[in-house]
C-alpha cells in the first residue's frame, strides 16, 4: 500500500514537473498542428477522390459518349456511301468501315453504363440503346438492300436511309446529346461543389492553424508568466536574502516542480543560515559576558566553510581562557609576593623601630659620658683634693664604661639584623622587580585587557627599585655606623684601662691631672664624635622606618590591586 502511495505521489509530482508540462505544452501545439495538418491531407485526399470520381463518372463518360457519336455519324456516312457506291470494291470498303465503325459504337456505348450512377443517366442510357438496337438493325437491312450494283435497289435503300434511317439516327443522337448535356450539368456541379469543399478545406486548415497557433501561444504565454513570476520573485526574496532579511516569506509556487524545489531548497538554506547567525550571536554574546564554556546549539550545521568560523571561534576561546588563567596565576603570584613584601616591610619596620630606640639610649649614654668628661676636666685641677672622690667616680666610670661595652655590643648586634634585614629586602625588591617584569609580559599579551595590570606592574618595578636603591643607603650607613661602633668600643676599652690605670695610680694624680684633663678633653671630643654617628645612624634608622612604612604601604596597595584582578578574572566562566 505504501509503496503504491508513493508511486502515486511520484506520479503526481512527475506531472507537476516543468519538463513533463513543457512536454505537454509542445504536445498541444504539436497535436493541434498535426490535426491541421491531418485535416489537410483528408481534405486533399476528399478533393482528389473527389476530382478522380468526377472525371470517371463525366469527364470519361463524355468522352465516350462524344466518340460514340462520332463514330455513330461516321457510320451513317458508311451506310450512305455503301448503298450510293456502284462499284463493288468501293461498296465492298465501306461495308468493312460500317461495320468497324458498329463495333467502335458497341464499345464505346458498352463504356457509357460502366460510368452510369443516377437513375436519369440510366433512363437516358436505355432509351439511347434501344433506339440504337433499332437503327443499328434498320441499318443493316438498308446496308443489305443497298449494297448492290443494281441502281434501282440502291436507290430504294437510299429513300428507305432518307425516310427511315435519319429520323433514328436523329432520335439516337438527341438521346445522347440529352445524356451529354446531363453528364455536363452533373460536371459542372460536381465542379462547384469540389470548388466549394477546395475553399472550405482551405478555410478549415486556416481556422484550424490559427487556433493551434492561438492555443500554442496563449499555453505558452501562461507557462513563460508562471515561470517568470516565480523566478522573479525568487530572485527578488533572494535579493534580500543577501541583504540580511532571513524573516521575509520565499514565494510559493503552484505546483509541485523544480521551481518549488528550488525555493525549498532556498527557503531551507535561509533557515539553517539564520540559525548559524543566531548560534553565532548567542556564543560571542555569552563570551562578551565573560561566559567561555558557551557551546554551539547546533553543531550540525556548521558544514564545510562554516565549519571553519566554527574553529576559528573555538580557537579565540580556547586562546582568551589561556591568556586569563595566565593572567589569574600572575595576579595569585602578585599577591603572593605583595603579602611577602608586605610582611617583610612590617618586620623592618618593627626593627628599625628597636634600632632606633637602642640608638637613642646610646645617644643618652654617650651624652652622660660626655657630660662626666667634662666635669672630670672640670674637676682635674682638684683632683688631688678629691683623689678619693675620683677613685670612686672612676670606678664609678668603669662600671660605666662597661655599661657602655654592653650597650655598643648590643648596638653592634642590633647592627647586624638591620644588615640581614637589609639584605632581605634586597631579595624582595629583586624578586618584586622580576614579578614585575613577568607581569609586564602578561599584560603585553593580554593586549588592551592587561592595559591596567601593566601600570601596576610598572609601578611595583619602580617600588622594588627604590626599594633596592633605599635598601643599598641603609646598608652603606649601617656599615658606617658599625665601624664607628667599633672605634666606639675601642675607645671604651682604652677607656676602662685608663680607669683601671686611674685607680692604680691615684696616688699620683695630682702629678698626672693637667694630663687626666687633657685625656678628658680628648675623651670628650671623641664623645661628641661619637654622638654625632650615633645621631647620623638614627636619621637612618628613621629614614629607614619611612622607607619600610612606604614600602608596606605600597605592597598593601599592589596586594589589593591584585585583589581586584583577581575580582576581575573571577568575573569570566572558564575551564
Amino acid at each position: 500500500m505504501e509503496e503504491k502511495n508513493s508511486q502515486n505521489t511520484n506520479e503526481i509530482k512527475e506531472k507537476q514537473s516543468v519538463k513533463y508540462r513543457l512536454k505537454k505544452n509542445v504536445t498541444y501545439a504539436t497535436n493541434l498542428t498535426s490535426i491541421a495538418a491531418i485535416v489537410a491531407i483528408i481534405a486533399l485526399l476528399i478533393v482528389g477522390t473527389q476530382y478522380s470520381n468526377a472525371l470517371q463518372s463525366y469527364g470519361f463518360i463524355q468522352g465516350d459518349i462524344g466518340k460514340a457519336l462520332t463514330v455513330l455519324a461516321g457510320s451513317q456516312s458508311s451506310v450512305r456511301a455503301t448503298i450510293g457506291y456502284l462499284d463493288e470494291s468501293a461498296i465492298k470498303d465501306q461495308q468493312d468501315m460500317y461495320k468497324q465503325r458498329k463495333e467502335k459504337f458497341d464499345t464505346y456505348f458498352k463504356s457509357i453504363e460502366s460510368n452510369l450512377h443516377t437513375n436519369k443517366e440510366k433512363s437516358l442510357y436505355e432509351s439511347a440503346s434501344s433506339l440504337s438496337q433499332e437503327y443499328w438493325t434498320l441499318a443493316d437491312k438498308i446496308v443489305s438492300e443497298g449494297a448492290t450494283t443494281d441502281s434501282k435497289l440502291s436507290a430504294d435503300a437510299q429513300k428507305r436511309e432518307i425516310n427511315e434511317l435519319s429520323p433514328k439516327y436523329d432520335e439516337i443522337y438527341k438521346e445522347m446529346v440529352s445524356l451529354m448535356d446531363h453528364e455536363v450539368t452533373q460536371g459542372n456541379s460536381t465542379k462547384v461543389m469540389l470548388t466549394f469543399l477546395e475553399i472550405a478545406s482551405v478555410v478549415i486548415v486556416i481556422i484550424v492553424m490559427v487556433v493551434a497557433r492561438i492555443q500554442s501561444t496563449r499555453r505558452s504565454e501562461k507557462f513563460a508568466e508562471g515561470m517568470q513570476v516565480i523566478l522573479r520573485s525568487t530572485s527578488e526574496r533572494l535579493t534580500k536574502f543577501t541583504e540580511g532579511d532571513f524573516d521575509s516569506p520565499f514565494p510559493k509556487s503552484d505546483y509541485d516542480d523544480e521551481f518549488n524545489q528550488m525555493i525549498n531548497d532556498s527557503e531551507g538554506m535561509s533557515e539553517d543560515l539564520k540559525k548559524i547567525i543566531k548560534d553565532i550571536e548567542n556564543i560571542l554574546g555569552s563570551m562578551s559576558r565573560g561566559n567561555f564554556m558557551v557551546q554551539s546549539g547546533c553543531r550540525e550545521l556548521y558544514q564545510g566553510t562554516f565549519n571553519d568560523i566554527l574553529v576559528a571561534m573555538r580557537d579565540l576561546r580556547d586562546q582568551m581562557i589561556d591568556t586569563l588563567q595566565n593572567v589569574d596565576d600572575a595576579s595569585i603570584q602578585v599577591s603572593a609576593g605583595s603579602d611577602n613584601l608586605a610582611q617583610s616591610a612590617q618586620a623592618l619596620a618593627e626593627g628599625a623601630t628597636d634600632q632606633a630606640g637602642a640608638v637613642e639610649e646610646l645617644t643618652s649614654t654617650i651624652a652622660n659620658i660626655t657630660a662626666s668628661a667634662e666635669q672630670s676636666s672640670k674637676n682635674l685641677d682638684e683632683s688631688h683634693q678629691q683623689a678619693k672622690e675620683y677613685a670612686r667616680q672612676a670606678d664609678e666610670g668603669r662600671q660605666q664604661m662597661k655599661d657602655l661595652a654592653v650597650a655598643m655590643k648590643r648596638i653592634t648586634d642590633t647592627s647586624k639584623q638591620i644588615e640581614n634585614i637589609t639584605a632581605q629586602i634586597e631579595d624582595i625588591a629583586s624578586q618584586t622587580n622580576l614579578l614585575s617584569l613577568n607581569a609586564s609580559i602578561e599584560a603585553a599579551r593580554a593586549g588592551e585587557a592587561g592595559k591596567g595590570f601593566a601600570v601596576v606592574a610598572d609601578e611595583i618595578r619602580t617600588l622594588a627599585e627604590q626599594s633596592a636603591a633605599s635598601a643599598v643607603s641603609t646598608r652603606e650607613l649601617i656599615e658606617g655606623a658599625l665601624k664607628e661602633i667599633d672605634e666606639g668600643n675601642t675607645a671604651s676599652k682604652n677607656a676602662e684601662e685608663t680607669l683601671k690605670i686611674v685607680i692604680d695610680g691615684i696616688e699620683s694624680i695630682a702629678e698626672t691631672s693637667k694630663q687626666l684633663s687633657e685625656d678628658s678633653k680628648m675623651q670628650a671630643e671623641a664623645m661628641e664624635q661619637a654622638e654625632l654617628g650615633v645621631n647620623q645612624i638614627s636619621e637612618v634608622v628613621q629614614s629607614n622606618s619611612a622607607a619600610a612604612e612606604e614600602t608596606s604601604a605600597t605592597s598593601e596597595e599592589l596586594s589589593a590591586q591584585a585583589d581586584t584582578l583577581k575580582g576581575l578574572i573571577g568575573k569570566f566562566i572558564l575551564k
